[in-house]
């Protein structure tokens, strides 16, 4: 390898070590079950935001909504720079006490997926 190819290497190394806290590891198969039902619970609760074309959901009522499906540590805010995803609208997650149900919410779009935490011990990575 060239000395220029051996850099290159080295950049895209450390570039995916930057992004590794994001990671998230295999969720054990018994608790998809149970966080699979709570993201579908959550995914239905936040439909009722978007129905009809309304404006974009505030914080607190995605808090609420959230909350009341009984998942653990809620968190919702805007998405910061170092999260995936779309850079508008607002992120959430929950915990399970097993897994993490996290997603997004915007005015024409509701994601809702299951995981375990992040590397940095988290269902979302630090605001930034």
């Amino acid at each position: 390898m060239t000395d220029e190819q051996l850099r290159q290497e080295e950049f895209l190394r450390q570039q995916a070590a930057n992004k590794a806290f994001r990671q998230r590891g295999n969720l054990d198969p018994e608790a998809t079950a149970g966080a699979q039902a709570c993201a579908a619970e959550v995914s239905r609760s936040l439909n009722l935001f978007t129905s009809g074309g309304q404006d974009e959901p505030e914080e607190e009522a995605v808090r609420q909504a959230v909350s009341a499906t009984g998942l653990l540590d809620v968190v919702v805010r805007p998405p910061g720079r170092l999260d995936l995803g779309p850079g508008d609208g607002l992120l959430f997650a929950g915990w399970t006490g097993r897994a993490c149900v996290f997603g997004s919410v915007r005015q024409d779009d509701i994601r809702v997926e299951i995981g375990t935490r992040i590397a940095d011990g988290g269902c979302l990575p630090a605001p930034a």
